[in-house]
């Protein structure tokens, strides 16, 4: 099935699905043989992340610059017919809050029963819809925004047409107006645009995004919450990226 699938990560979590689906059948109706499921073994946790100058580099070209390499000198130029200045919001959102693309994508300015939504009174951003019910481990939980990320917000709302008691534009990351159903060829443009290579995918951004805390020694348990993570998952899939939140026990004799 791995062949079929085309990558193991795929065929296990396809696997995973079926095999919840045939146990919970079993619970309420009853099998004279359970089958047993083989799973692939799961895949290795990703390394790859943002430095602070890619992340740079990849807004640069969110805004219309690319970089240009000519015999070991580089420098940025504008860019003609540039349309990826609205990943900049998906981008600072999942760099500041590690939330998930797809749900970056569903957030509105106000309550609804689509996606979550940012509350600019308190600096929380509510990444569940009202009355969404979330898979255990595609958790949901509120999120504060740092206050670098709360300026931009409240610029971007008024500029989204949130002003003087009126209401403007749902979606907080669109184009032209409209929810932004599919980044990855925009995304793709800016990443090249950056000097990036293709490794570099919308998820790194969350990635970016806990291995930036484990750097800068925030506690596990913070961390991880922000994330929707326990601080298994986020200690399993974080700290290895870097051994520098080690120094202490390293200095210590």
């Amino acid at each position: 099935y791995v062949t079929h699938r085309g990558t193991q990560s795929g065929a296990r979590r396809d696997l995973e699905i079926m095999r919840a689906a045939v146990r919970h059948y079993h619970k309420e109706h009853g099998l004279d043989v359970l089958p047993a499921f083989t799973m692939p073994e799961k895949s290795l946790p990703r390394d790859r992340y943002l430095t602070r100058s890619e992340a740079a580099a990849l807004l640069l070209a969110t805004l219309g610059w690319e970089k240009v390499d000519t015999g070991g000198n580089s420098f940025w130029k504008r860019r003609k017919m540039h349309k990826g200045r609205h990943l900049a919001r998906l981008i600072l959102i999942g760099l500041y809050t590690g939330t998930r693309p797809g749900a970056i994508k569903d957030l509105q300015w106000m309550r609804n029963t689509q996606g979550g939504y940012a509350d600019l009174e308190t600096g929380v951003i509510y990444r569940r819809a009202e009355g969404e019910r979330v898979a255990h481990n595609k958790r949901k939980p509120p999120v504060k925004m740092a206050r670098r990320l709360l300026g931009h917000m409240r610029r971007w709302k008024r500029l989204d047409g949130w002003k003087d008691g009126r209401n403007g534009l749902r979606h907080i990351v669109h184009y032209q107006g409209n929810m932004l159903v599919k980044e990855n060829k925009a995304f793709r443009s800016a990443i090249a645009a950056a000097g990036l290579d293709a490794s570099v995918t919308p998820h790194v951004l969350r990635h970016t995004r806990g291995t930036w805390l484990a750097q800068s020694g925030v506690p596990a348990t913070q961390a991880a919450s922000s994330l929707g993570l326990t601080v298994e998952e986020y200690e399993r899939t974080y700290l290895h990226n870097d051994p520098t939140f080690q120094q202490a026990a390293a200095d210590a004799y």
